[in-house]
């Protein structure tokens, strides 16, 4: 049962993934920091782009719990 816990997580980091890299294309920028610094320097408008900086911050934050956790798991096997 073990074996199948990381194939799912893998399968939820590709989905995650997915969805990171949609919002940093529209914003053109590599990592979420950069949307909220373009925020900052009024180069583009809060609503909603800090609402797409939350998301991203928060998909890259699971995305590296996720990784962590299947490191884990492989490590307990």
């Amino acid at each position: 049962m073990k074996e199948v816990i990381p194939l799912i997580l893998i399968k939820e980091i590709i989905e995650e993934k997915r969805k990171l890299r949609r919002i940093l294309s529209k914003y053109k920028v590599k990592v979420p920091e950069e949307i909220e610094e373009m925020i900052e320097r009024d180069e583009i408008p809060e609503h909603p782009s800090y609402e797409d900086f939350l998301s991203a911050l928060a998909l890259k934050k699971n995305i590296e719990e996720m990784g962590k956790a299947i490191s884990r798991i492989i490590d307990e096997i």
